[in-house]
């Protein structure tokens, strides 16, 4: 018999979210003219069964035997975890925004290394220049909920990921940080919950009402979709 020795709780990357999901989402619609969950849309039959009779796409199994499966969402633009964005604020002011280094010194890593030191006291340490490209470095502002400010310039999230991509894990394992990397938490893919988790229910009447959750990712992945639209129109509008 095996014997789980441990649970980890970390951050999904973007890769391990496809991993895991059974189904790409693509469509906002939810059943066909005669009722059927459509391939594609957040009540994909591969996603699981909340209807007796019917059976999972994925696993086979009914109502009483499907865990439910994950689909996924591919973002048209990358959006803040809202839960994250305190973690986001402090690694935006710790690390270079060229190079991607932790602002301190040879010497001040070199301590990092034979003792724990707490992130409010490293970060009363970090330079405004970096020591390692010799860019300089503006205090970031957080205006909640989650927009970044860098002097008088706003950041938007394609511009906060590509900072926290450049942040090498060594650095971040210096703060005590490891076991994941820091962009994943700016979202490119975003996890569909299966539908066993927001099954729907016939009325009296005969009308299916949907779960809260599932009203939510139909606006999410609907908005994607004109996103994606607009931007597509954008890049193809000829310069004048």
């Amino acid at each position: 018999m095996m014997k789980i020795k441990k649970v980890v709780f970390g951050i999904l990357s973007p890769e391990m979210i496809k991993k895991m999901a059974v189904a790409k989402i693509t469509k906002p619609d939810l059943y066909d003219e005669e009722g059927y969950p459509i391939e594609g849309g957040v009540m994909d039959p591969r996603l699981g069964v909340v209807d007796p009779g019917l059976r999972c796409r994925t696993c086979g199994g009914t109502i009483r035997d499907c865990p439910g499966h994950f689909g996924y969402l591919e973002l048209t633009k990358p959006v803040i975890h809202v839960l994250y964005v305190k973690v986001i604020h402090t690694l935006l002011n710790l690390f270079c925004p060229k190079c991607g280094r932790l602002l301190l010194t040879d010497k001040q890593i070199e301590k990092l290394k034979e003792r724990k030191v707490p992130l409010k006291e490293i970060s009363k340490m970090v330079k405004s220049k970096c020591p390692h490209c010799n860019a300089s470095k503006k205090k970031i502002k957080l205006l909640k909920p989650y927009t970044f400010i860098e002097g008088n310039k706003m950041l938007n999230p394609v511009e906060v990921r590509e900072r926290l991509e450049k942040i090498p894990d060594e650095d971040l394992e210096l703060i005590g940080l490891k076991g994941f990397r820091p962009e994943w938490l700016v979202l490119t893919i975003l996890p569909i919950p299966p539908v066993t988790v927001r099954p729907s229910i016939t009325l009296e009447t005969g009308e299916r009402s949907e779960d809260d959750l599932t009203h939510k990712l139909v606006d999410i992945v609907r908005i994607n979709d004109r996103l994606r639209a607009a931007s597509y129109i954008h890049m193809t509008l000829p310069m004048t």
